[in-house]
């Protein structure tokens, strides 16, 4: 990914908590294969990893074989950046984002225990805020254990974390006080914070 110096991330830290905050993610093998679905970051002894599932129907998972490598891919908040808002002279159209890259080798989780556990861990993660959080332990057994022949569980240990965050901190003061205000009028309160954090 190319990464101006002006825009890069603070610290590997920040990459995590994006990821944290925007878990849904593209995870593209070096087949061109790709699917989209929801990760849980885990920092374990050994380093970053990387949990998810898919449908036991989605021939992706064969090329998660713990060789073929992966690069799975997250976007934070983002918009359109109009020059109308800034000085129109000298400025042109643009994207604000926030994107992670992590690559690693795939592999799968086969032992039953282990699977139950990283749902769990998956689903508790995700329900969190809910105000009655639903959980894997709701399942009756029969439902279960259809649940766990439908889907194919994976880790990804993370072998490099990349990010970029494009924000404007290329632009006159001026000009990016008048686009976090547009921005946020405009209603994109998370993109306007990062923007005014950057």
């Amino acid at each position: 990914m190319y990464v101006p110096e002006f825009f890069s991330p603070p610290d590997e830290r920040a990459l995590v908590d994006l990821v944290r905050s925007y878990p849904f993610g593209t995870i593209v093998t070096s087949d061109l294969q790709a699917s989209h679905i929801p990760f849980l970051p885990s920092e374990e002894k050994d380093g970053l990893v990387f949990h998810g599932h898919v449908a036991k129907a989605n021939p992706h998972w064969q090329a998660f074989d713990g060789a073929v490598s992966a690069l799975a891919m997250f976007q934070g908040p983002g918009g359109y950046i109009s020059p109308s808002w800034g000085d129109c002279a000298k400025l042109v159209p643009t994207w604000n984002y926030m994107v992670v890259h992590a690559r690693g080798v795939p592999k799968l989780v086969e032992a039953r225990a282990d699977k139950i556990r990283l749902l769990h861990l998956m689903t508790e993660a995700h329900e969190a805020g809910q105000p009655a959080p639903w959980a894997i332990g709701d399942l009756e057994t029969q439902k279960l254990e259809q649940l766990l022949d439908a889907l194919v569980v994976f880790h990804m240990p993370v072998t490099s974390l990349e990010g970029k965050w494009k924000l404007s901190q290329n632009r006159e003061a001026a000009d990016k006080a008048a686009f976090i205000k547009a921005v946020r009028a405009r209603g994109d309160i998370d993109l306007a914070k990062a923007m005014k954090e950057a």
